[in-house]
Parts: C-alpha cells; sequence; structure tokens
C-alpha cells in the first residue's frame, strides 16, 4: 500500500512495517520520543505497533510504503528506526512509483519494495557503521552438499543464514562474486567430479548430485572444464 504524505500529522499505530521515502524537502518523525530527520533521497523504516508523529518543513513530501508480507518483515525487521540512503537508481523509481501510485497494480508495487528491500540491505545506516551477521560459507557448503539430489531455492539457503532472500544474494555477490543459484551450480559440480573421478557411472553421478539426466551433467562439465 502506498501513500503520499505532504502536511504535518499523526499516524496512529499499524499492522505492518512502514518505510517512509523522503521525496523533497525535509521532514522530522518522532518515534519513542526520539527525533528522526529523513531528507530527500533516504528512508527510515518504522516497525509495526508504532506510532508516528511527522512535521514536515515547507514544500516537503514523503511516500510511505506499507507491507504485511512475511519475507518483508524478516528482511525489514533489522532494519526499524534506522535512516540509510538509497541508491540514485532506486530513489528515481521510488519517484516514478509515487507518480503512478494510483494507476500501477499490487504486483507493481510488491516488486518495488522489494527492490527497495535490497537496496536498504545493501546501504549503511546514516551517524554509524552498521552491524552484519557473519555468514559461515564452509558451513553452508556443507548444508548444500547434504542436499544436493533436492531442488534449492535461494529462499532455502537464505534461511540457514537467518536473512532474507534478498539481503543474502547481495551478501553472496558481495562476497562470493557469484548468485545464490550459481554457489549451488558450483557445488554440484565439484560433487559430481568426485563421484566421476571415484569411478562412479555417469547417470548415478547425475542423479545423485542433482543433475535431471546424464546429459544435463555432461553439458555441465564441458561448459565449465577443468583449468590446465
Amino acid at each position: 500500500m502506498l501513500t503520499l504524505q505532504s502536511g504535518d500529522e499523526t499516524v496512529p499505530a499499524s499492522d505492518h512495517f512502514q518505510v517512509v521515502f523522503g521525496m523533497q524537502g525535509r521532514l522530522e518523525l518522532m518515534l519513542k520520543g526520539r527525533r528522526h530527520a529523513v531528507q530527500a533521497g533516504r528512508v527510515l523504516v518504522i516497525p509495526p505497533g508504532e506510532q508516528r508523529c511527522c512535521a514536515m518543513r515547507s514544500g516537503a513530501a514523503c511516500l510511505v510504503l506499507r507491507s504485511g508480507e512475511a519475507a518483508h518483515r524478516a528482511a525489514l525487521a533489522p532494519l526499524a528506526g534506522q535512516v540509510r540512503s538509497v541508491h540514485p537508481s532506486t530513489a528515481h523509481l521510488m519517484r516514478y512509483l509515487a507518480s503512478r501510485r494510483h494507476a500501477d497494480d499490487a504486483a507493481s508495487q510488491a516488486a518495488t519494495i522489494e527492490l527497495l528491500i535490497a537496496s536498504l540491505a545493501a546501504s549503511t545506516p546514516l551517524g554509524g557503521p552498521r552491524l552484519r551477521r557473519s555468514i559461515d560459507w564452509e558451513a553452508l557448503d556443507r548444508w548444500i552438499d547434504e542436499r544436493l539430489d533436492e531442488p534449492l531455492a535461494v529462499a532455502d539457503l537464505a534461511a540457514q543464514v537467518h536473512l532474507s532472500a534478498p539481503q543474502f544474494a547481495l551478501r553472496c555477490r558481495a562476497e562470493l562474486g557469484m548468485s545464490p543459484m550459481a554457489l549451488v551450480r558450483r557445488r554440484r559440480l565439484a560433487a559430481a567430479r568426485r563421484c566421476l573421478d571415484a569411478g562412479m557411472p555417469v547417470y548415478q553421478a547425475a542423479l545423485q548430485c542433482g543433475y535431471q539426466s546424464p546429459s544435463a551433467l555432461t553439458a555441465a562439465l564441458r561448459r565449465e572444464p577443468l583449468p590446465a
């Protein structure tokens, strides 16, 4: 749900997370007696159950996004009460969304919220460094190796490290230089090579390592040959 606000008001507590995006000017919000200043291009995440008092300077405006989606709640919870900057391209998209808030359908709005969450997850809180949960990549590799014959999804991997799927995808690219599914493919291929080196038939290695067919495994081996 999207709301464009351009005046002072006290907003009752909501059951959903609220993401306040500064469109222009400067607005000040009071949460639990603490003042938060949100300028254009910055975002404040308000947790459920919090009443907000908003005072805007002349000409100021903000866009408020509300979401009760479980995945969004998990991603927004660690960001609650923090003012953050977003990437300029994300800010541009938010302004476009505000201009079309009555025209875009729910799916488009949900996709925009996903993009905003991903941008926030990669940002740093203003006023101090952001503490991030460390990821034990070796432990995650072992977890993947034990389930190579299962249809793993990004959300499955993210749940193992207590992150949302967008947050995990960003961390995976930043720390490993690859997407989550590329990580799974790498683990599958490494396991398949070990099986073949041990003399296992191709069809059995393919089945054990999660390939749909022996030909899918041989194609993967051709695409990524061992370095000379």
